[in-house]
């Protein structure tokens, strides 16, 4: 598990470093290496490998690495440009753990076990107003097909899953770690954190 120094200071690197890495231009090429366009970037993603390179033991980013294919330096990168796109909805230290899963490695960082954390309330993402707006399309297809003389039946359906949507976006919370290195969706009965361990209180942030 991970000591509250090693969280500190990956957590205030990650401050240090994220004007730079967003403006970094993270490209990945068809080889598999990333590319950044800011020289500054390349150093903050360095930085910041290094701040948790202080966490975990070599042993563990050796296996990662070769587990992955990569490298432990190119999965870092990789783990890096997966991140920042999400890094609101996605912890940093839960996007390294998903990325070591992906590769069959099973990091259980667990960093929060024996630590209460409060859940904080998220509203849903686009997913919502996505999922609205599809189903009133395939709504209005069916109503037009049933009643095929009304033309306007079918936009005011397709417009109700839209609105739907949209409500369901602002007015339905989403239920999350309150960690700010983890973010993992929470159901509302869920008592610790799958992610990182965390013992949840009932009070949200």
């Amino acid at each position: 598990m991970l000591g509250r120094d090693a969280l500190g200071a990956i957590s205030m690197t990650i401050d240090e470093t994220l004007p730079s890495l967003t403006r970094g231009g993270f490209r990945f090429l068809p080889n598999g290496n990333v590319e950044l366009s800011d020289p500054e970037a390349v150093d903050a993603v360095r930085h910041l490998r290094h701040a948790v390179e202080a966490a975990l033991p070599v042993d563990v980013r050796e296996h990662v690495g070769e587990k992955s294919g990569l490298g432990w330096n190119l999965f870092f990168g990789h783990v890096v440009g997966f991140w920042l796109p999400q890094r609101f909805k996605v912890g940093f230290l839960r996007a390294l753990a998903d990325r070591a899963a992906l590769h069959g490695v099973d990091l259980a960082l667990r960093w929060n076990e024996g630590r209460v954390v409060a859940p904080r309330e998220a509203r849903v993402g686009p997913v919502a107003l996505v999922a609205g707006t599809g189903i009133g399309v395939a709504a209005g297809v069916l109503v037009q097909n049933l009643w095929p003389y009304n033309p306007a039946l079918p936009l005011l359906t397709a417009g109700a899953g839209l609105v739907a949507g949209r409500w369901y976006q602002r007015l339905v919370p989403r239920r999350e770690c309150g960690d700010r290195l983890c973010r993992t969706p929470l159901g509302r009965g869920e008592a610790t954190c799958p992610s990182c361990g965390a013992a949840l209180t009932d009070r949200l942030n």
